[in-house]
């Protein structure tokens, strides 16, 4: 049994080191709703409910009570994303309607938990956290902003390493060291050139990668007979810098990986029913590159060129350059699992955010539609064998858009800016 152990832990890290990060378009703006297929399944109310090792990437307390168990999955993502702006010849963007394309990514996930004594537990996952991909080509000259084939793609890959400690029956804290790794690639933006402090450095220079660490703590507790609750939080993790797009982030291609905390509660009213309820607040406002608001009326352009200069304090790439706008969100999810039978849990769930992009920053948010608010999932598990299950989840990200202006330097043009979103995944757990 230990050299299966041994054996499970070595395959795992290994197949999921080979996995590449995908890239997400996804629903908590552009974190991941849940990161399980059990959790998602429950719209990812899941930081007072473990059910399988993948809890740790939202409570690294949890693994004390799942035990010593591997978990594979991967999902199927289809992302629908566009834009459309009014027919102001010369605006920002390239007027008329139009669709992204690249519509369907695949979401790996692999966790790990061991149980190395009553009270200690270690465990390891490896999955995507989030992030963003557009890719316009309507078949014409020119893109969103006149410069051809426009698009973002920002991919991110978490390895995280956990340990958990049970000191009550019901009570555990964990704290977990978190490896990034991010990736990024933007086309399309050369005419934003004379808003850049390096223009060089802003756009169609290739892939860059960017890593950092970081850590995160949880605890989950017995409040009283039936109600358990769990916290997390992980403070902002600091990236190193994009180098190739230091002309287009703020900082100097600084593009850190926002703070995120979480509070849950799971109601037993029966032995086979769970009620579960997150609140999870993300702090968009952490990192300037997301937060920063885009270009105002003050920030003249055209086709044909800017006239911003490009040394000022709010140009792309400075210390104070323009961004996407972002707001903090919070996110509520509210989650319901019924077991039938010894063999077969059923779950539904429901998700709400607040929007993180405001009216005014449509703009630059052509390239980065993450409007999402609300989402419906539905799974279940079934036990295969006596350690063996499969589970199953399906989301939906109803069709959500903002709309706004340009500002009047760039024409003033209406812009509306869409997203609606499926999701289907499947995990097989062993549980040791």
């Amino acid at each position: 049994m230990v050299s299966s152990k041994k054996w499970a832990l070595a395959s795992a890290v290994a197949a999921a080191l080979a996995l590449p990060a995908t890239a997400l378009a996804t629903t908590a703006g552009y974190f991941q709703l849940g990161f399980s297929t059990a959790s998602d399944g429950m719209a990812g109310a899941s930081a007072a409910l473990p059910q399988d090792s993948m809890i740790q990437a939202t409570n690294p307390a949890g693994i004390a009570f799942v035990g010593s168990r591997l978990d594979l999955g991967v999902a199927g993502f289809w992302p629908y994303r566009g834009y459309s702006s009014g027919a102001n010849l010369g605006a920002y963007p390239n007027p008329g309607s139009y669709s992204s394309n690249s519509n369907f990514f695949l979401i790996p996930h692999i966790g790990y938990s061991q149980r190395l004594s009553h009270d200690n537990y270690v465990g390891v996952a490896i999955y995507g956290n989030g992030g963003m991909s557009t890719n316009y080509n309507s078949g014409t000259a020119s893109g969103p902003f006149y410069d051809g084939q426009t698009g973002v793609n920002l991919q991110q890959l978490f390895v995280q390493a956990t340990y958990s400690r049970r000191f009550l029956r019901h009570d555990a804290v964990g704290l977990s060291l978190i490896y990034a790794r991010q990736s990024f690639s933007v086309d399309g933006l050369s005419h934003f050139a004379g808003f850049s402090s390096n223009s060089a450095a802003l756009s169609g220079n290739g892939v860059d990668t960017s890593n950092g660490v970081g850590f995160k703590i949880g605890g989950q507790f017995r409040i009283m007979p039936g109600i358990d609750m769990g916290f997390a939080y992980s403070p902002r993790m600091t990236m190193s810098k994009f180098s190739k797009y230091s002309g287009l982030f703020a900082g100097g291609g600084r593009m850190d990986i926002p703070a995120n905390g979480v509070v849950g509660l799971a109601f037993k009213p029966t032995a086979n029913q769970v009620l579960a309820f997150d609140f999870e607040r993300i702090y968009y406002n952490d990192v300037p590159a997301i937060a920063n608001p885009g270009p105002t009326n003050d920030d003249g352009c055209s086709p044909t060129g800017c006239a911003l200069n490009p040394q000022d304090g709010d140009a792309l790439g400075a210390a104070g350059g323009v961004g996407f706008g972002w707001q903090n969100i919070s996110v509520y999810k509210l989650g319901y699992q019924f077991a039938t039978s010894r063999m077969w849990t059923w779950r539904v769930g429901f998700a709400y955010n607040n929007q993180p992009i405001p009216p005014s920053q449509v703009l630059l948010n052509v390239l980065a539609p993450g409007v999402i608010q609300r989402d419906v999932t539905a799974g279940f598990t079934v036990r295969t064998a006596r350690h063996q299950d499969v589970s199953v989840a399906a989301m939906y990200g109803l069709p959500q858009s903002v709309y706004g202006n340009a500002p009047a330097g760039f024409g003033g043009a209406p812009i509306k800016i869409s997203l609606h979103e499926y999701q289907l995944e499947a995990n097989w757990g062993w549980k040791f």
